[in-house]
């Protein structure tokens, strides 16, 4: 670990898929440890029901990105885990698909490269959530928040490409490929085009809100719900989401959707205003606490059904020309956000900044 930021730690890993696994492995051992007891209780599973799973999503991964699966063996082998624990983790989405809990809120602001979101999970994360700066065998880099032993989540690359996420709950099966391992083979996109592709070869089977950008401002928001994928497209102002379908009628509870409308609602109050689409603009709707039954950027608090406190774990805004991301830990509004740009020679400090038509628009550009 070469450095941290708030207090979460900075891994870089660089090579092969497998030397990228050995090195992250071996630098959050305990970490990716402490992430599996955490999922084991959470799952509310047997151990061989779980690694069960496990071997089915081992089989899709492999398919789908066999250097991710490679990745996440030798980062099982230099953590002293079984493997199957890490297939497991990176389908957490699939396997607590179901469950009927509020996560985050996502935005774009159409046009722009300032895309970020709030990412609300469980309270021990925050102590266990790192960052990774992966420098792949061709030199691309990648940035990204996530959890240890998850190759993907939220974050951007070197070619302008951000991605974020939404959990929506589905009752349909999600046996596909996971969620998180989509994220992560979507940063490897070097094109707005790759983009396209890595989503066809995918397909469906996962039920997630995948909000995807580029540093010339294009963007797609792509709905799962298990048998589906529907395209949101981009809005006008800005492409926002919550924890709710808004491309179909599918139902979620009632406890979920009040929380998830209410958040969906204030975001597009806040939209309005002489910056409305500025990065700071985007990290004032992040902190927002107006709505103090639903707020946007939200405390820890018991949920109904759900064992464990729930909250607003980071907060991100990245600027995809610029190549940074701006980061917040925990769920404070007047906690600065700090900025960790994607590439490291860039990285002297780190400073404090206050209908479907298809899946590809045009070519997105390398910022310059």
């Amino acid at each position: 670990m070469s450095s941290e930021v708030q207090g979460v730690p900075i891994i870089e890993a660089a090579g092969s898929p497998t030397a990228i696994g050995a090195q992250i492995g071996a630098q959050i051992a305990d970490r990716i440890k402490a992430t599996i007891d955490l999922y084991k209780e959470i799952f509310a599973k047997t151990d061989a029901e779980i690694l069960q799973a496990a071997a089915h999503f081992r089989i899709q991964i492999e398919g789908f990105a066999p250097d991710l699966a490679a990745e996440i063996i030798a980062m099982a082998e230099a953590a002293n885990v079984d493997p199957g624990w890490l297939f497991a983790l990176n389908a957490r989405s699939e396997l607590l698909s179901a469950l009927a809990v509020g996560e985050c809120t996502s935005l774009h602001f159409s046009g722009t490269p300032y895309m970020g979101q709030n990412w609300d999970w469980l309270e021990p994360l925050e102590d266990l959530m790192v960052l990774q700066r992966i420098t792949d065998a061709q030199g691309h880099a990648t940035l990204m928040l996530t959890e240890p032993g998850i190759v993907g989540k939220i974050g951007l690359n070197d070619a302008g490409i951000g991605v974020c996420l939404n959990f929506l709950p589905s009752t349909n099966p999600t046996l596909g490929v996971p969620t998180h391992v989509l994220l992560r083979q979507l940063l490897s996109a070097r094109t707005w085009e790759d983009v396209g592709g890595i989503l066809e070869t995918a397909g469906t089977g996962r039920s997630a809100n995948i909000l995807i950008a580029s540093a010339k401002g294009l963007a797609m928001d792509i709905e799962f719900d298990g048998l589906s994928a529907c395209n949101h497209g981009a809005e006008t102002t800005a492409t926002l989401h919550t924890n709710h379908y808004l491309t179909s009628d599918i139902p979620v509870a009632e406890v979920l959707f009040e929380n998830s409308d209410a958040r969906l609602s204030q975001a597009r109050a806040l939209l309005h205003g002489e910056d409305s689409r500025s990065l700071d603009r985007l990290k004032a709707i992040l902190s927002d606490r107006s709505n103090e039954d639903h707020p946007i950027l939200a405390p820890y608090r018991e949920v109904p059904s759900f064992r464990g406190m729930l909250g607003t774990d980071c907060s991100i805004a990245m600027d995809l020309a610029r190549g940074e991301m701006h980061f917040r830990r925990g769920n404070k509004p007047d906690t600065g956000f700090e900025v960790v740009p994607v590439l490291k020679k860039n990285a002297l400090t780190l400073s404090r900044r206050g209908g479907r038509t298809g899946w590809v628009a045009r070519q997105a550009e390398r910022p310059s």
